[in-house]
């Protein structure tokens, strides 16, 4: 399955079957067909029905790594449409983006293929280097965000991102690499966020 098609599978989630869904026999088949499955081979259909189940009323040695391969899906099509949209982004102000909170967090980080932690020094490099927030970050690539409470003390950050995310070239740069991480997606010219005309 190419990306072409995933996005297109991802795109009839509204229009997908009823709202019963599969039994709790079916919804075990297809996430172990997924999980043992890599996304550019796994069928759209068995795709699509993954991506809507609910990792949360999976039966729990299911739930964890359901949610790291949605999370891996999700990141794949963000990453297939930014490079539609080329570097120039105009995120929306409507994505609500979501963050992952302790322990669980940083365990579903390590279910997912190709994620890559990143520092907070290099986050923060990439927010400069673009223009972004944190939150369109989110948004727009592949970024993830996990928090951690300190007793006594403000909590801890730890970020993630898919390295073939266009984002990497720009760690790699802060690496003191020059971008040699193999990322050509923009070639010269790195992602950036831009305000709607009118915006102060």
């Amino acid at each position: 399955m190419n990306a072409l098609a995933l996005t297109l599978c991802l795109a009839g989630f509204a229009a997908a079957a009823g709202p019963s869904g599969p039994d709790e026999k079916t919804r075990i088949k297809i996430v172990e067909y997924m999980l043992k499955t890599p996304v550019n081979e796994a069928d759209p259909a068995l795709v699509l029905g993954f991506m809507k189940l609910h990792a949360a009323a999976l039966p729990k040695k299911w739930q964890d790594k359901a949610r790291a391969k949605q999370m891996e899906i999700d990141a794949i099509v963000k990453i297939h449409d930014g490079k539609k949209k080329g570097p120039f982004r105009f995120p929306s102000p409507a994505c609500t983006p979501k963050r992952y909170h302790g322990p669980e967090g940083v365990r579903i980080m390590g279910m997912i293929m190709s994620n890559t932690e990143i520092e907070w020094e290099e986050e923060d490099y990439i927010e400069k280097k673009t223009d972004c927030s944190e939150d369109q970050l989110i948004c727009e690539f592949s970024l993830n965000v996990v928090i951690i409470e300190r007793k006594g003390k403000s909590p801890l950050k730890r970020f993630y991102l898919m390295e073939n995310d266009p984002l990497m070239a720009i760690v790699a740069e802060r690496r003191g690499g020059g971008g040699s991480s193999g990322n050509k997606y923009f070639q010269e010219l790195k992602p950036s966020c831009q305000k709607p005309a009118g915006s102060p």
